[in-house]
């Protein structure tokens, strides 16, 4: 019987579970970073101080520090979390690409084998 090595994985298959994690860790660190960092943050500076001492924070106070952190974290936080979902997205996508490529491989394998399988049927 003519035996052929098992057919090689091909790139995507390889790569898509890198994309798939990143896509994961960065999606998580943006969470953890949100619920640790923006919101004790955030629940200190409107839950603690009247809108009145917050209005009339001077320059160089802490409550506006606290207000810098509250409007920039927002800026480079949610793009984080947008990197991750695409990149997660792509390793869903280079994982759908290697079906075709898998199903046409194993009606090859079927093709070559259905015919030995009638045989020893008959026998």
């Amino acid at each position: 019987m003519n035996e052929k090595a098992p057919p090689s994985s091909s790139w995507p298959l390889k790569i898509f579970p890198l994309f798939s994690m990143l896509g994961w860790i960065l999606v998580s660190l943006a969470l953890v970073l949100g619920v640790f960092f923006l919101a004790p943050n955030a629940a200190q500076y409107f839950g603690e101080n009247a809108k009145a001492a917050r209005d009339a924070a001077e320059n160089g106070s802490f409550l506006l520090r606290q207000l810098q952190i509250l409007s920039a974290t927002p800026r480079w936080l949610e793009p984080l979390a947008f990197t991750g979902i695409a990149s997660f997205m792509i390793g869903i996508a280079l994982e759908f690409s290697t079906i075709p490529r898998l199903l046409v491989q194993r009606g090859n394998v079927m093709a070559r084998t259905f015919p030995l399988i009638v045989q020893a049927e008959r026998s």
